[in-house]
Parts: C-alpha cells; sequence; structure tokens
C-alpha cells in the first residue's frame, strides 16, 4: 500500500468522521511496485444519494485540507451497487 502512515491515519479519521466506516483503498496504490496514480477510496455502506453527496463532499474537502492537493476518487457505496462498487469491495483494503 502506498500511503504513508500519516496519510492513512488522515483517511480513516475522516472516513470514520463522516461516515463511520473505515475507508477502503483499491486501485493502483495498493500496488507497490508502480509510482504515481490516483488515491481510489471506497466508502462501504448502502448509503442513499441523499445521505452520500453531502457527506462526500466534506470528506473530499477534509482530505484536501489536510493531504494537500491530491488526485482523490471516492466512490461511496449506494443501496443498489454499481460494478466499480462491487470491485471496490472485492478489491480494497482498509486503511
Amino acid at each position: 500500500m502506498r500511503l504513508t502512515e500519516q496519510q492513512r491515519n488522515i483517511i480513516r479519521e475522516a472516513g470514520l468522521y463522516y461516515f463511520g466506516v473505515v475507508p477502503y483503498l483499491f486501485g493502483s496504490r495498493l500496488n507497490d511496485a508502480e509510482r504515481g496514480g490516483d488515491i481510489d477510496l471506497f466508502i462501504p455502506g448502502a448509503w442513499s444519494a441523499k445521505e452520500a453527496v453531502p457527506r462526500r463532499l466534506r470528506f473530499c474537502l477534509e482530505l484536501r485540507r489536510r493531504l494537500g492537493d491530491q488526485k482523490i476518487d471516492v466512490v461511496v457505496e449506494h443501496k443498489t451497487p454499481s460494478s466499480i462498487q462491487v470491485w471496490a469491495r472485492q478489491n480494497g483494503v482498509p486503511v
């Protein structure tokens, strides 16, 4: 996992604060042999859009404030999960 312990702590804290869950990391940052890439995060749970959108917005703003200007993609699981949500749940690792 190509995140520092400080980055992991920040992501965990923000996930617990805004969603009550520990986010999962998925995508290229799981591969220690690669370089670069954005931070892909998955928020598990059966969220409605009404719940997910404002929480995701605040979560992303908090991460940007604390981690700096980095490319971060956040996928929030919905009541009817999409294929990317299913893949992220199966292949992601808790931060």
